[in-house]
């Protein structure tokens, strides 16, 4: 057993643009507009590292950009499909420009989150009734009212109608603000345990919630195994979070306010593997 084995999601940050600058994120309060976009070596060489670990979690085109402006991205999208891959793949997007992968509606092989950010209803109405025919575009609602990360509750899946908690949003590791939230009990992190984020130019990154992105390696010097088995940085974050209960002097984490915590026979396992290879 490995800590490969645990990873559940890939995340890919494919772009610096954004078309949006929302008041829950750190691109409305300074975080750059960059025109930095993922090239097709960088996505064929992730796409074959995860072909050969036969990934069988999900590919997450978020990140801390809009994907779909992402320079050929239906291309990118392409060469994740192709050979027919154990994995799933989902395009997280604000839906501004997606009509241009309309190709991809109603492909099984692909996911749509579409986050409605309008506080306009009758716009969200009218977006609703455009794409709530296709089966594999999920429509949720996140009206944009100028509030702060932690006055933002969480979405609301206009088929499934489920609503959600206080912490919606988080404090993207202390970008927006300090954590507002009651002290954790239990601080060690899922994404630590579930999650991989991969930058637009091949970094690894600590998470999706990190805007001031620490860099622990480069998929071209350090493949995808060797980082989630073997990083020296990212195995200190593991033995904090999860011997230590404690995030304390640890860039991002330190700052942070999700709350997310590894509980049952995951944790149990988990921790086990950090003790055999402390051994």
């Amino acid at each position: 057993m490995n800590y490969f084995n645990f990873v559940k999601y890939s995340e890919i940050n494919p772009t610096e643009l954004c078309n949006l600058q929302c008041s829950f994120c750190p691109r409305a309060h300074g975080y750059p507009n960059q025109n930095l976009h993922m090239s097709f070596e960088t996505a064929r060489e992730i796409k074959n590292q995860l072909d050969n670990l036969h990934f069988k979690g999900k590919v997450i085109f978020a990140g801390r950009g809009e994907p779909t402006l992402t320079k050929n991205f239906d291309e990118i999208l392409d060469i994740f499909l192709e050979n027919e891959p154990n994995y799933r793949v989902q395009v997280t997007t604000n839906g501004k420009k997606i009509d241009d992968l309309k190709k991809f509606f109603n492909d099984a092989r692909v996911r749509f989150s579409y986050d409605i950010y309008t506080p306009d209803e009758s716009e969200a109405n009218r977006i609703i009734e455009k794409y709530n025919e296709y089966s594999n575009i999920r429509l949720i609602r996140k009206p944009d009212y100028g509030l702060n990360f932690d006055q933002f509750t969480k979405g609301k899946s206009v088929r499934r109608g489920l609503t959600g908690s206080k912490e919606g949003m988080t404090n993207r590791a202390g970008f927006l603000g300090k954590n507002t939230f009651d002290e954790f009990e239990d601080n060690a992190c899922a994404k630590l345990v579930y999650n991989m984020y991969i930058d637009w130019n091949g970094n690894y990154n600590l998470c999706c919630d990190d805007w001031n992105p620490l860099i622990l390696g480069n998929i071209f010097e350090e493949n995808i195994e060797e980082f989630i088995n073997y990083n020296e940085n990212l195995n200190g974050y593991r033995k904090k979070h999860f011997c230590e209960n404690s995030r304390k002097g640890l860039p991002a984490c330190q700052t942070c306010n999700r709350r997310s915590p590894v509980t049952g026979d995951a944790r149990e396992d988990y921790m086990n593997l950090i003790r055999m290879n402390e051994m």
